[in-house]
């Protein structure tokens, strides 16, 4: 214990006498923290405490190497933890280079995984996942997975929730002392002596970073602390198998995971980037409750610390009471996000129909189901007939009152050149006036809703063209449909099937258009008496067109 007491203080003014030089050389180099719209700072301030954090933990390390090796005998006897070592610093390296020249989100996450990996294999695996005495899961093949994914996640946690001064250092700093109280009261010294130190470097680091703040940790300070957290969390379950699991370390992160995920998820819902930054996070959520800076800092504190109480019961009740203490958690959980107003964004009236669209998009509600049946029999119609057969039942599925075709040329295409015929333009008015009550001849294919009578008087009729050419500008023709929308409104889902249904109608055409084209080209050889380019056309007309029309 006296140990770790000496080595915490050492690094704490060690940390201290190093920040004030780092921050003369962050200004010197002009790494600096720029305000912008996004975040609460009015002036520039230098963005490398994170060096002084690794700094001050690296030197003391050092020392206590050399002086009392027998201390961390357990870590740098064995080779692997070369891995976790190498691991640590490339997070920390990358972290730094983005303070310096920045990098793009994937280039960082790809540098993240590298050291997750590096982790893997220095043993940082989570190969089950559970409660003591209650459940276990067996992660088995996705251990690797999940792992590398866990360090990820809390690199990206620590490095979100750095939004305010003394935050991220905070935070991080409660996780620590509750990792290394739980490592030293399951008898292993060493790692609790490592936590020690690296708790001791950050709390000289939020003399200089709490609110007013004199310097930042960046990213370099941000991906070291997550990593750090990620792999002694980790680490810690399994020199402590017998006493808990994974599961406890995870509770004490809970505050910063909540954070990233509720983040990952606001942005996918919103349809931003994941690494995107927003002023949605907790701390931006108190401060827009009128919370002060530092209010919000210390409320969060206490927020993390209350966690990591919490986690502390888990350790020492039994199943049933574990159970409880776990329905609060989520029970406060969910009544502060509540309270911060993050659900305000997603009340019913707006996310109901969102998650609708998804289920729909994945094809999994019954509606679309049905739909696609339609357009697979549209797929495999052969002849024109069999697909405006289907394209009626689309149109009484989606309830509009009128569906025409007008085939472009009567059908007469081939080979990507039109066949020259009399009146091919067929719109009399400008694009912005034109209509299908505009056109000059009938339609080739038309359809009426039995259930509906159609007003051409009406001015709540919804008119769509749409143009059935395909992705190589091959015209087939337009496909025109007419809703009342006092009968059924146009709803979200309208478009869509009519999107749909066109690329299902082209796909069609596409085929009998290239079929009919094979026949022929069967009949030109075995007829060449009869002018080949007569066959082509009465052929092409025939399959396209059908022998009756409707």
């Amino acid at each position: 214990m006296q140990q770790l007491i000496i080595g915490f203080f050492l690094t704490v003014i060690l940390s201290l006498a190093i920040m004030p030089w780092v921050i003369r050389v962050s200004l010197a180099l002009h790494v600096v923290d720029v305000p912008t719209k996004r975040k609460v700072h009015t002036h520039p301030v230098p963005r490398l405490g994170g060096c002084g954090i690794f700094l001050a933990f690296s030197l003391v390390l050092a020392v206590v190497c050399i002086f009392r090796p027998s201390s961390l005998s357990d870590y740098f006897l064995e080779s692997k933890n070369l891995f976790f070592v190498s691991g640590a610093l490339v997070a920390f390296g990358v972290g730094l280079y983005d303070d310096f020249k920045r990098l793009p989100a994937r280039y960082k996450l790809i540098f993240q995984i590298v050291a997750a990996m590096l982790a893997y294999a220095g043993g940082v695996r989570i190969e089950s996942i559970g409660i003591k005495d209650f459940f276990s899961l067996d992660l088995g093949y996705a251990a690797p997975f999940v792992s590398i994914f866990w360090v990820v996640l809390v690199i990206n946690a620590i490095n979100f929730m750095d939004g305010l001064d003394g935050l991220a250092g905070g935070i991080s700093l409660v996780a620590v002392c509750f990792l290394c109280y739980i490592s030293f009261v399951g008898g292993h010294f060493g790692t609790a002596l490592m936590l020690a130190i690296l708790g001791g470097s950050i709390f000289g680091f939020l003399r200089y970073n709490f609110n007013p703040a004199s310097v930042f940790m960046g990213d370099g300070g941000s991906y070291f602390l997550g990593y750090m957290l990620a792999t002694f969390s980790v680490l810690i379950s399994i020199q402590n198998q017998s006493t808990f699991t994974i599961f406890i370390p995870m509770i004490a992160l809970a505050l910063p995971i909540i954070d990233v995920t509720m983040s990952t998820i606001r942005r996918f819902i919103h349809g931003k980037a994941i690494f995107s930054p927003d002023k949605m996070h907790f701390h931006h959520m108190l401060l827009q409750r009128g919370f002060s800076h530092r209010g919000a800092v210390l409320v969060l504190y206490g927020v993390a610390i209350l966690i990591s109480i919490l986690a502390l019961l888990l350790m020492q009740v039994h199943v049933e009471k574990s159970l409880v203490i776990l329905v609060i958690l989520s029970m406060l959980a969910l009544i502060g996000i509540s309270k911060l107003g993050y659900f305000r964004y997603y009340d019913k009236s707006s996310f109901i129909p969102w998650l609708g669209s998804i289920i729909d998009e994945a094809g999994l509600s019954r509606k679309r189901r049905s739909f696609f049946d339609i357009q697979i029999q549209i797929d495999k119609s052969s002849t024109f007939p069999e697909l405006w057969c289907g394209v009626e039942k689309a149109s009484l599925v989606l309830k509009f009152i009128n569906c025409a075709v007008y085939l472009h040329n009567n059908g007469l295409y081939l080979n990507g050149e039109e066949k020259t015929v009399k009146n091919h333009n067929r719109r009399k008015n400008t694009a912005l006036n034109s209509t299908v009550t505009s056109r000059k001849s009938p339609p080739d294919w038309y359809w009426v809703n039995p259930e509906m009578e159609l007003d051409e008087n009406n001015r709540s009729l919804f008119r769509m063209e749409v143009a059935l050419t395909d992705e190589n500008s091959n015209k087939f023709g337009t496909l025109v449909m007419i809703k009342d929308q006092q009968l059924s409104p146009v709803d979200h889902y309208t478009l869509k099937r009519i999107e749909q249904l066109r690329r299902s109608i082209i796909k069609a055409l596409v085929r009998i258009q290239q079929e009919s084209a094979a026949l022929s080209l069967k009949e030109k050889s075995a007829g060449r008496a009869h002018g080949a380019d007569g066959v082509m056309k009465s052929h092409f007309k025939r399959v396209i067109l059908g022998l009756t029309r409707h």
